[in-house]
C-alpha cells in the first residue's frame, strides 16, 4: 500500500473521530428547598392558645422568625397561610403575620375537618416545598352537619372511619407525589377560652388546663431530613410530648462488626468483619461473641435497649443462639480492645453479645427488628372530652388521625435491622 493511500485513510479516520458529537456529563443537581409554606389552623378551638402569655403565643412567633432567618441560611422564602375550611394566603410579611396572630385573633372559623385540611395541604405542597402545619388536631364537623345528620356524636362516630381512612388516602397521595414524608411534634400550652367537645358544645377554660398542640412538617424525604436537622437545632423548637416520623427511615441496617476482644468465649475466629469461622459450640461448651452496630439512623424509641430486647427477632440456620445482652457503646470499656476495634466501637451506638449454644454445621445467625411506629401517641388520645378533668394534655381522636397516617407508610415486610451473620465450623 502506497504512502499516499495510508495518509488518505488516516485522514478519513481522524475526520470521523472529530465529527462525533461531544456528550456532556451532566451532574445530578442536589435537591433544594425552594419555599416554605406555613399553615396556621384558624378554627374556633385555636383561639384559646392566643390569650395571654402562653407557650403557643411565645413559641410560634419565635419559630417563624428562626425558620425564615436560619433554615438554609435564610435563603428560602416563607409564605404564611390561614387554613380551616379553605386556604387563605396572608398578604403581608412574616412580621405582619406574627402581629396579626398576636393581636387580631384570627382563630374564628367554627370547624376543623382534619381529613379535609390535610388533603388541602397535600395539594398545596409542591415537590421542592416544605409545608408546616400548626393545629390542635381536633376533628370537628360544623354544627349544621351534625344537625343535618341528626347525630350529636358524629365527630366521635366518624373518627375511626372517615377521619382515619381519608388521612391514609391523603398521605398515600403524598408518597406518590415525589416521595413525600411527614413528621409530627407535640407541645403543651396554657389555654384560656372556649374548648369545643366532640358534640360541639363549649367548655370555658380559664388557663389552668394544659392543652396540646402539634406541628406537622411535610416534604420530600431528602429535603425533610435536612430541614428537620436544622429545625431540631433551633432554640425555639424543643418538643414536649411526642416526636414521630413517617417514611423517613431508609434502608435497613444490614452490617455490624465482630469484636474479637470483647466478651469472647469459646473457640472461634473472625471471618472478614461480619462473620465467624472455625467456630465450635455444643451443650457442654458454648461460645459467645460481640458485634458493634451503628443504629444512629433509627428513631429514638427504636434505639432504646429495652425496646430492642423486647422486639428483636432471631432467625437461625444449622445452629442455636440467643442474644445475651445489648449495651450502649458509650458504656463499654474499650481500654483492652485494639485500636481498630476501639475505632469501630466509637463509630457505633450499640453492642450485641450473642451466645452460641450449639453449632450443628455451618449456618447463619440472623436478627431483624420490624419497622413499627411508636404508639405512645395513643396515651395522648381521648374519645370522650366532655369532662374538663379529662382533657388536660389529651387530644380528641388523636389515635385515629395518626393511625391513618401510619397506615399510609406502614410496610409489614420492612425492617429497621436485618443483619445476617455467617458462622462456619
Amino acid at each position: 500500500m502506497s504512502k499516499q493511500v495510508i495518509y488518505f485513510l488516516l485522514l478519513v479516520v481522524l475526520s470521523g473521530c472529530s465529527s462525533k458529537p461531544h456528550v456532556a456529563q451532566t451532574a445530578v443537581k442536589e435537591k433544594k428547598i425552594t419555599k416554605i409554606n406555613f399553615f396556621m389552623e384558624t378554627s374556633g378551638s385555636m383561639a384559646g392558645y392566643l390569650q395571654g402569655s402562653t407557650d403557643f403565643r411565645n413559641r410560634i412567633p419565635n419559630l417563624l422568625v428562626n425558620i425564615g432567618g436560619k433554615i438554609d441560611s435564610g435563603k428560602v422564602p416563607l409564605y404564611n397561610y390561614y387554613i380551616a375550611d379553605s386556604i387563605v394566603k396572608f398578604p403581608g410579611t412574616t412580621q405582619d403575620f406574627i402581629n396579626a396572630i398576636s393581636i387580631k385573633q384570627p382563630a374564628k372559623e367554627k370547624s376543623s375537618e382534619m381529613h379535609k385540611i390535610f388533603k388541602m395541604i397535600a395539594a398545596k405542597t409542591d415537590s421542592n416545598d416544605i409545608s408546616i402545619f400548626v393545629s390542635d388536631c381536633i376533628l370537628s364537623y360544623p354544627d349544621d352537619v351534625l344537625r343535618k345528620k341528626g347525630n350529636e356524636n358524629l365527630n366521635r362516630d366518624n373518627a375511626e372511619g372517615e377521619l382515619k381512612s381519608t388521612m391514609t388516602t391523603a398521605f398515600i397521595d403524598l408518597q406518590h407525589k415525589n416521595n413525600m414524608c411527614a413528621s409530627i411534634f407535640g407541645f403543651n400550652s396554657a389555654f384560656t377560652g372556649n374548648y369545643y367537645t366532640y358534640q360541639n358544645n363549649k367548655i370555658k377554660l380559664d388557663g389552668s388546663v394544659s392543652r396540646p398542640y402539634y406541628i406537622w412538617v411535610i416534604g420530600n424525604r431528602d429535603l425533610l431530613i435536612r430541614f428537620n436537622q436544622q429545625l431540631n437545632g433551633l432554640e425555639s423548637f424543643q418538643p414536649h410530648t411526642m416526636e414521630m416520623d413517617f417514611g423517613l427511615f431508609g434502608d435497613p441496617i444490614q452490617h455490624g462488626d465482630v469484636l474479637f476482644g470483647y466478651d469472647k468465649e469459646g473457640e472461634w475466629s473472625v471471618d472478614g468483619t461480619s462473620g465467624l469461622k472455625d467456630a465450635t459450640a455444643n451443650a457442654k461448651k458454648t461460645a459467645a461473641f460481640a458485634m458493634v452496630v451503628d443504629l444512629s439512623s433509627l428513631p429514638e424509641y427504636a434505639k432504646d435497649t429495652n425496646y430492642l430486647r423486647k422486639h428483636l427477632q432471631k432467625n437461625q440456620s444449622n445452629l442455636d443462639f440467643n442474644i445475651e445482652k445489648i449495651e450502649l457503646t458509650k458504656n463499654i470499656n474499650i481500654v483492652k480492645l485494639k485500636n481498630k476495634e476501639q475505632d469501630k466501637v466509637n463509630k457505633g451506638t450499640h453492642v450485641f453479645v450473642f451466645r452460641l449454644n450449639n453449632i450443628f454445621q455451618s449456618g447463619t445467625a440472623a436478627i431483624n427488628l420490624p419497622l413499627e411506629y411508636d404508639t405512645t401517641y395513643k396515651t395522648l388520645s381521648i374519645m370522650d372530652d366532655r369532662n374538663v378533668a379529662d382533657i388536660g394534655g389529651k387530644t380528641f381522636a388523636l389515635k385515629h388521625l395518626i393511625d391513618g397516617v401510619r397506615a399510609a407508610y406502614q410496610n409489614n415486610n420492612q425492617n429497621f435491622i436485618n443483619i445476617s451473620i455467617p458462622i462456619k465450623k
